[in-house]
């Protein structure tokens, strides 16, 4: 199992935390060369000092940090355990106890160790973020996500933890649906369907041109699309099947896959991501308006449910109908990058139109309030409890 990336205290904020506490000089000087990156010489600084300060727990800390990070953990582990003796129960201390035993492969007792680390100080972020990161590694989803919904209750101001919440939160998965469509996560059972679309080269050379091949190079790509609440924090996208419901006894739907979707390139710190969205068999939907309501409904849920800031649409130059469409779904075209790509298959540089809506954009459209309380039954406006605007972004 992969050991996890798993953060160390850092002494200058500390310092900053320590609330008036008398803070050994010395010991604050090794911190400083810690802070400078100066790891040896701030063991030395330590172990030179005239008067060592045993009953603070700053030294300890310094200490023990310092040897996590240059791997020798079985120092820091004697280091840490001699602190607690002598300066009582720190949840620093305890961060690095938990740091140390992960870097020999134990987490299990990394988990107990950062668990105690919560349980005494309840604002120590590094360990709520470490512990978090030991449950994702035995995939226990949920506990890791508990963790940082407790842990933002005491830091709400907290970034990491709460970057880290939203790429964890369960709404990614949950289906966008309507009386006509719903939307949700690839399955394995979408395999066949996925691996039919990938297959369709009309379809693909305006979908996305680069991901079939790579999918055909490998075949354990087979196995990736499936509803994973990592993909978010893995991939950094979300990837959807589009289906028609199609009513068939009474409380009975009979659910059929027509598209592709995907939010991908997402940037949680600057609320952006980009829109894909894509129909193998689109002249059987002239007509029907089930494209645009998928769009209306993805764009529902990016903006009004998520809160992005952002949605770029990237369009190849020679498609004139999707660019076309694009903007009059409200669009704004911000440049095009000329041969910004290579096509091996045509042996060609190909030019690509980026577009992109901002969220004010998209609440002060009056045009897709109207096709959204048409189409969607409501209209569509940003949503003042959206999960960005939940954590307070």
């Amino acid at each position: 199992m992969k050991t996890p990336n798993c953060k160390l205290p850092d002494p200058v904020t500390l310092y900053k935390r320590s609330a008036g506490e008398q803070i050994p000089g010395y010991v604050r000087e090794a911190g400083d060369l810690l802070a400078l990156g100066d790891t040896k010489l701030c063991i030395d600084h330590l172990n030179k000092a005239d008067t060592k300060h045993v009953e603070s727990p700053w030294g300890w800390i310094v200490a023990a940090t310092a040897h996590c990070q240059l791997g020798n953990f079985k120092t820091a582990i004697g280091v840490a355990t001699r602190g607690l003796q002598y300066a009582g129960e720190n949840s620093y201390l305890l961060d690095c106890l938990g740091v140390a035993h992960a870097g020999l492969g134990d987490l299990n007792n990394a988990k107990v160790f950062f668990q105690k680390a919560v349980q005494v100080n309840a604002k120590n972020a590094n360990s709520i973020i470490n512990l978090a990161n030991i449950h994702l590694q035995h995939n226990a989803i949920d506990l890791a996500f508990d963790v940082l919904d407790h842990g933002l209750a005491a830091n709400p101001d907290d970034a990491e933890i709460r970057y880290l919440y939203i790429q964890l939160h369960p709404i990614w998965m949950l289906p966008i649906e309507n009386e006509r469509l719903r939307i949700r996560a690839r399955t394995p059972l979408d395999h066949q369907f996925v691996t039919d679309c990938y297959a369709n080269e009309s379809f693909m050379s305006n979908y996305n041109r680069y991901v079939a091949g790579s999918l055909r190079q490998s075949k354990s790509q087979q196995n990736t699309h499936h509803p994973d609440r990592l993909a978010v924090y893995k991939n950094k996208s979300i990837q959807w099947v589009i289906e028609k419901n199609d009513p068939l006894n009474p409380g009975e739907i009979q659910y059929t896959p027509i598209g592709l979707a995907s939010l991908a390139e997402i940037h949680l710190i600057h609320r952006r991501a980009e829109i894909l969205i894509g129909f193998p068999d689109a002249t059987k939907f002239n007509g029907t308006r089930i494209p645009l309501t998928a769009m209306l409904m993805i764009l529902d849920f990016a903006f009004n449910r998520i809160g992005f800031n952002k949605l770029v649409s990237i369009v190849y130059a020679d498609n004139v109908y999707a660019q076309r469409s694009t903007l009059a779904l409200g669009f704004k075209q911000e440049g095009l990058l000329k041969n910004h790509l290579f096509d091996r298959k045509l042996n060609r540089w190909i030019s690509v139109y980026q577009n992109a809506m901002l969220i004010e954009e998209f609440g002060e459209n009056t045009q897709l309030a109207k096709l959204s309380k048409k189409l969607l039954g409501y209209e569509s406006h940003p949503n003042q409890l959206n999960l960005f605007r939940k954590l307070n972004f």
